[in-house]
Formats: C-alpha cells, structure tokens, sequence
C-alpha cells in the first residue's frame, strides 16, 4: 500500500466521521443524555485524529499523480491542496475542543447543552468543508462529478448523434494536428 492509496482509504472517514458525531450529538440534545453527548464528543475526536494521516499523505498522492494520467488537471489538485489544509486546522480545532471538554467535563460535571449547541454548530461547519474538500478532491481523477470538463473530454449534446460527435471530435483532433 502506498501513500496516495492510503489517503484515498482514509479520506472518507473526516466526512463519516462528523457526520456520525452530528447525528449522535443530536440524539444526546433530544434524549438529554450526558453520556450520547460525550459519545458523539469522543467520536469527533478519533475523527480528528484520522484526519491527520489523511492530510499528510496528501502530498504524496499529490506526486503520484501527477503527470501520470491524461484526466488529472493541475487547477484541481491545487483547488483541493488549498481548502484541504483549512478543512484539517477546522477539524484540528474542533478535535482540539473536544478533547479539552472531555477534561472540562469528566464525571460527574454534566456537559451542558450550551456547549452541546456550539459543538453542534461547529461540527456542522467542520461537515461541510470537509464534504467540499471531497468534492474538490473527487474533481481531480472523476470527470463525472466535473461541471467543467477539460479540454480533451469529449461532450455529446442529448439531442446529438454519438456518430455525429466523434465526427466532429476526429475534425478537430485532424484540424490541430495539421497547424
């Protein structure tokens, strides 16, 4: 296993991980139950913890890829690289937090739901940059989830015959090669 393969192992798991600690979170609120609230505390900060690998092996699947495959844009490993290091300080800190109120409120001190609240809301930020930094990071090597397609990808209109646009795309590849 190398490390661009154990980052794409582990990427998943900041996004899981959150959402897990969102959803055991807000059971904790609802059930007003002290021990589900720390729960979905101590899961934020394994969550975190995961996290780390995942940022550091990023680099290397960075060098792995690139100029090895034809679909691979420099623009969206850079797009990734950039808000992937500002989802990991986000979930550092969250983590960070987490772990300081497991000290703060260890038995028998109750973990109030003000605090549970502003987990809640922190989580939910920390969720959703890490689900856009997927989505950055997916944009890299799946032209399928791409809004944008690059030059060389080809586009078939609904209405358009394949024929028609693989006639068209020969054209074009015949044209460029003869300038």
């Amino acid at each position: 296993m190398n490390a661009a393969h154990l980052h794409l192992l582990l990427n998943h798991f900041p996004i899981i991980g959150t959402a897990i600690s969102i959803f055991v979170l807000l059971i904790g609120i609802i059930k007003k139950s002290d021990d589900v609230k720390k729960t979905s505390i101590l899961i934020l900060i394994l969550t975190a913890f995961i996290t780390i690998p995942v940022y550091l092996t990023g680099d290397k699947a960075q060098e792995m890829i690139e100029g090895n495959y034809d679909d691979v844009d420099e623009s969206f490993i850079e797009s990734h690289e950039d808000f992937a290091l500002y989802s990991f300080i986000a979930m550092d800190i969250a983590g960070a937090i987490g772990l300081f109120s497991m000290f703060l409120y260890r038995k028998p001190k109750i973990l109030p739901n003000s605090f549970a609240y502003l987990m809640l809301g922190v989580l939910l930020i920390v969720n959703g940059m890490m689900a856009y930094t997927a989505n950055l990071g997916g944009r890299i090597h799946h032209p399928e989830i791409r809004k944008d397609k690059l030059p060389w990808e080809a586009s078939v209109n609904p209405g358009q015959d394949k024929t028609e646009s693989k006639d068209k795309n020969e054209k074009k590849s015949k044209d460029s090669d003869d300038d």
